[in-house]
This record gives structure tokens, sequence and C-alpha cells, in this order.
């Protein structure tokens, strides 16, 4: 799926109001990133610092910390679990982020506490494009701009 140069593949599930991407994992571990639209928002992502592993997080609350050109943001998860992995390759290489959202640029991995409920409000595919769209709308997102950081790729 695809808005604006923002790709949004069809195998993740989305938070469009965190920016983020979820993924099951077969474990029944659930892997969070930044959406390409998220990378757009930020920009160049100088670091990211984690919650700290085994540290049990709760819906709505922060995963991490995440630092671009400007300021730094809170990263919410928009379900609880407990912080089970966090990508090690952030700590000497965090531009992966933008540079790799969907693949090695993933942020954490949680042992959920409620995936089912929380599963069931995200949204995938053309649902996704949609949403993501609506959020650009509300954060007066310029798709033409380019110093938009997912548009200078093109």
């Amino acid at each position: 799926m695809r808005l604006d140069g923002l790709t949004f593949p069809d195998d993740r599930l989305y938070a469009p109001a965190h920016s983020l991407w979820l993924r099951e994992e077969s474990d029944g571990q659930i892997t969070l990133g930044l959406s390409a639209y998220g990378v757009a928002l930020f920009g160049d992502i100088f670091a990211f610092t984690p919650k700290r592993v085994g540290m049990r997080i709760e819906a709505e609350r922060s995963f991490g910390v995440v630092e671009f050109a400007k300021a730094a943001a809170a990263a919410k998860t928009p379900l609880a679990g407990t912080v089970s992995a966090h990508n090690p390759q952030l700590e000497k290489r965090p531009a992966l982020i933008h540079l790799d959202p969907y693949g090695e640029g993933w942020m954490i991995r949680l042992t959920p506490k409620d995936w089912p409920q929380v599963s069931a409000r995200l949204i995938s595919g053309q649902a996704a494009a949609g949403a993501f769209a609506q959020e650009a709308k509300r954060d007066g997102f310029d798709p033409d701009d380019s110093s938009v950081q997912a548009f200078k790729r093109r």
C-alpha cells in the first residue's frame, strides 16, 4: 500500500495515531516499528533510547525516546506488555529506523498483555492508507515539501 510516496506493507498492522506498525511473530511476541509516515514526520533520527528488557509498559505509555533533528519525542505503544527485546543495531545505527523502517529498523519487541483486544482495533491494507491520509491532514503534512525525509529518496 502506498500514500504519496510512503509505503505500508500489507503484512503489518498499523496504529496511525502512534505512527507505528506492529507485527505478531511466530512465538507470540509483537514487533513494533515506526511507520513510513512516522519517519516522514520525524525526519532524520539521531538516537533511539528504548525502555530496558523486562520492563512492563502499559498501553499509551512510552516504550522509548526518539531523538531527531529538532527535538525528541516519546514513542508510545497502543498495547500493554513487557519489553522482551530491543533492536541492538539501533545503538550504533539509529538511522536504520528511517532507512529501513519495515526491516532492520524495527524498534522493540513486546510480550503482549492484551494483543487480541488491541489487534482487533488495528488496521491494515487500504484502511491503513486511508487512516494515515487522515493523520496527514490533521498534522498539516505536505507531501510536496521536499524537506520531508520520506520524499528525499524518490
